[in-house]
């Protein structure tokens, strides 16, 4: 299996670190053979090596802040035209309005007959329904498991603990970022404390927009509608509150109530209809989402036959994220 990297942030360098300890382990359990054979980033440089790239070097290189270009690989080069390459990890960036670049970056890849693992939430989010036509037009496979929990299993879990188990509804808290705010709120400060605090830690951008209006939650219940019933909801469709608008005195009197508030995404079966929503809300301190502080993300699904399950993790980190692409190219190792 020979894996082509484009983008090389925060979560490819913790997938690489991971590889690179679990390289020999996965040829002993899976007797395949995988080798990154290139690597490309606007802004740090691209490698192409058929033999294969040394890890550790590179990690080096980005560690210490290097350029890390060779004369092998050019910025115009297409990772997807490389016949040598079985698989591209897409670890670009996304908007919520096209998708793009990342959405190009994994339309140009399937349509080349490459399998696709992506973190990225834009392009499934808007061209689910394409890309896994693509997908199956050219008998390869897409994975995102990082989409929506980070690196905390939620498709895996539902695909293979849950198969034939009817799933009836689906709520959880998705976005790390509001759920800190929340927290910090919680405990006495103010949004914009709350808000600047988060952006020191790097768990909100510059630019929070997509986390305080509800937007990032939004596109993860997009995904999850897709996912798990199949349904094109849209994002538009989805009615979405944020967390920009909760006063103190709201989040004081609901803990005077013995409730905490929450973010909370939805999707609700009912006969062939689904029902999605985003928004704030104030839950019981018995209900196990009002209990998840800090940036944890949790997700509750609800089936016919086991009734209620919960997982939660952590919604951000390197090694978090990058477990989630580890975990999907073992999957697609296995499937191939």
């Amino acid at each position: 299996m020979n894996i082509g990297i484009i983008g090389l942030g925060t979560v490819s360098r913790g997938f690489l670190e991971i590889l690179e300890q679990k390289t020999d382990w996965i040829s002993q359990k899976f007797g395949s053979d995988i080798k990154v054979v290139a690597v490309k980033d606007i802004a740090r440089g691209n490698i192409y090596n058929p033999k294969g790239i040394n890890i550790n070097e590179l990690l080096n290189k980005l560690n210490n802040g290097e350029k890390i270009s060779d004369t092998s690989l050019t910025d115009g080069d297409s990772l997807s035209e490389i016949d040598s390459i079985d698989l591209i990890v897409e670890a670009t960036y996304s908007d919520y309005t096209t998708g793009d670049p990342a959405y190009t970056f994994i339309k140009d890849a399937l349509t080349n007959g490459k399998h696709v693992v992506t973190t990225n939430k834009g392009p499934v989010a808007l061209h689910y329904t394409e890309l896994n036509k693509l997908a199956n037009d050219n008998k390869v496979m897409l994975r995102y498991e990082g989409t929506v929990l980070s690196g905390t299993p939620t498709f895996s879990l539902i695909e293979e603990c849950l198969a034939g188990d009817d799933i009836v509804s689906i709520r959880g808290i998705l976005n790390g970022t509001s759920n800190y705010i929340l927290s910090k709120m919680s405990q006495g400060d103010s949004f914009e404390n709350a808000l600047g605090v988060a952006q020191e830690k790097g768990y909100a951008e510059a630019d929070p927009t997509n986390d305080v209006k509800g937007y990032d939650a939004r596109g993860k219940v997009a995904i999850l509608s897709h996912k798990v019933f199949g349904v094109d909801l849209g994002l538009d469709n989805i009615p979405t509150v944020g967390i920009d608008t909760i006063s103190k005195e709201e989040l004081d009197t609901a803990k005077k109530e013995g409730k905490n508030i929450r973010l909370v995404g939805s999707l609700t079966k009912t006969g062939k209809t689904i029902e999605a929503r985003v928004q704030p809300e104030a839950l019981d301190t018995e209900d196990a989402l009002s209990n998840i502080g800090g940036v944890t993300n949790a997700i509750e699904v609800s089936t016919a036959y086991l009734g209620k399950l919960m997982v939660t993790g952590p919604g951000a980190g390197k090694l978090e994220t990058g477990y989630s692409v580890f975990s999907d190219v073992l999957s697609i190792i296995k499937n191939s």
